[in-house]
């Protein structure tokens, strides 16, 4: 065999396996799926996003050769404000087919925690894995507080607020404890700003503002380029300075006339009561409950308000009222000792405008309607008399009417139904507390009668009286300390 032919045959034992490995596997599986993904492309410079506005963004990317994805590929968006070394957040997205076969459009939203800028965008696929380039950075808010901010308490500020001179005001968010305000979030961040002209300049941050400077403010939360399109702001609130006459009162009418039955509105020239602590004053006594900027006067005299804004007290001018009522008497003294077998007649006088009049006799009415009644018979006697026209108010009148006075306890009666002298009759001030105590026994010693709450009848049982001996022991006691005790002598 020729050098040659040995040559030959050696050089295709050496090669032969790789060969027919190339045969089997022409081109590695690798080299065969591998694509590349474009950078993302969209056509905005920031994203505003709340939880009904502005849900929905768009971008474009395109897969070179697109023919390399496998048929279970899965394409992903993620999103990163610190070129994804650690803040990556993968995002909520749909892909759909763009206007050429390796064009791709992805539709996403933001979530709910973006807050920021310098944010970037990469589209990634899944077979085969692949990441494209970085997106452009864009700034990116979602507007999680969208709704008006309450200051200083649940129902916010109206419109005005003042400071005492020399110190000054706290305006701040209040926080209701839920999504209302947007304390909520943590991560959220404010601006405070005053007009001044046209514009709005800052004057601080944070949750709250000490204003000492008249002007008109406003709170608005931070979301940077789109703060502007946020509706989660303050209204504009306008801070005085208050002075020592500053805190008007003031009516509707502009009365001094009370009709009680109605009363007359008072108002404080201040609104937003819920910031301040109000008190109001009659006659320089303490109205209790009385707290807000309004205050329902339903009786005359001299009316004055505080105001304390936390900082300073500020008291109002004065406003005097006078009744707006009519007068009525009667031509009988209270309590009245009605004679045996007496009558009278009671007459009210009064200056009410059509007056009308409601007469009772022990709570029970009477059907007398006019200004004199005729009385006949002890008890409480009262009278309604109401002015129906104009200031239409109601006054009460009472009559007690007594029986005949007993000058001294006496030591001897005759029940036997004359109509004198028929009771054990004491003074009509020992009965008229309630609490006189009388003891009666016989001459033998035995009780037979015992109150503690005597009212001028006994004997109730005059047959039982009749059938004991004539003459009995008596007792009679207040408030534990003894008034008298003696005979009493029965008759017929």
């Amino acid at each position: 065999m020729s050098k040659i032919l040995k040559s030959l045959i050696l050089l295709f034992v050496f090669f032969s396996p790789e060969i027919e490995a190339k045969e089997k596997n022409p081109i590695s599986t690798n080299e065969a799926f591998n694509v590349v993904i474009s950078k993302p492309i969209f056509n905005f410079t920031f994203l505003c996003q709340s939880s009904s506005i502005n849900t929905n963004h768009a971008l474009t990317f395109s897969v070179t050769p697109v023919g390399n994805l496998q048929s279970n590929n899965v394409f992903t968006l993620e999103m990163s404000d610190d070129d994804f070394s650690s803040n990556i957040v993968q995002l909520s997205a749909t892909t759909t087919n763009g206007s050429s076969p390796s064009e791709f459009v992805m539709n996403f939203t933001l979530p709910n925690t973006t807050y920021g800028t310098g944010y970037k965008l990469r589209v990634k696929s899944s077979a085969p894995a692949a990441t494209s380039v970085r997106s452009n950075p864009f700034d990116a808010y979602f507007m999680i507080h969208n709704q008006g901010i309450k200051l200083n308490s649940a129902t916010g500020i109206d419109s005005e607020v003042a400071y005492c001179a020399g110190s000054s005001f706290n305006l701040f968010i209040f926080d209701s404890g839920d999504a209302s305000s947007p304390l909520f979030y943590p991560n959220l961040t404010y601006t405070w700003k005053k007009k001044v002209g046209s514009s709005d300049v800052v004057v601080g941050t944070g949750t709250s503002l000490s204003v000492n400077s008249p002007g008109q403010y406003f709170v608005e939360t931070n979301y940077g380029v789109c703060t502007p399109s946020s509706l989660s702001k303050s209204i504009l609130v306008t801070v005085t300075e208050s002075s020592a006459n500053s805190i008007i009162i003031s009516t509707a009418t502009n009365t001094n006339e009370v009709c009680e039955s109605v009363g007359e509105l008072l108002t404080l020239n201040i609104s937003n009561s819920s910031i301040y602590t109000i008190k109001w004053f009659l006659d320089d006594d303490l109205i209790d409950g009385a707290t807000s900027n309004t205050y329902n006067a339903v009786s005359g005299g001299t009316y004055k308000a505080t105001v304390d804004n936390g900082s300073c007290v500020t008291t109002s001018n004065t406003y005097t009222l006078t009744s707006d009522t009519f007068s009525a008497t009667i031509d009988v003294n209270s309590p009245y000792q009605l004679s045996l077998g007496e009558s009278f007649l009671v007459t009210v006088t009064t200056d009410a405008n059509a007056p009308s009049f409601q007469w009772y006799f022990n709570d029970n009415l009477l059907s007398e309607t006019s200004n004199v009644l005729n009385i006949s018979q002890t008890g409480e006697f009262k009278v309604l008399v109401t002015q129906t026209t104009g200031c239409v108010s109601t006054k009460e009148l009472i009559l007690i009417v007594i029986e005949p006075s007993v000058d001294e306890i006496p030591n001897l009666i005759s029940p036997n139904g004359d109509g004198f002298n028929d009771k054990f009759k004491v003074p009509f001030e020992l009965t008229s507390s309630n609490n006189l105590n009388l003891e009666i026994y016989t001459s033998s010693g035995k009780q037979i009668f015992i109150t503690d709450n005597y009212q001028n009848n006994w004997p109730e049982n005059t047959e039982e009286i009749f059938q004991s001996k004539s003459f009995f022991y008596f007792k009679l006691t207040k408030e534990n300390q003894l008034i008298k005790e003696g005979i009493l002598t029965i008759i017929k």
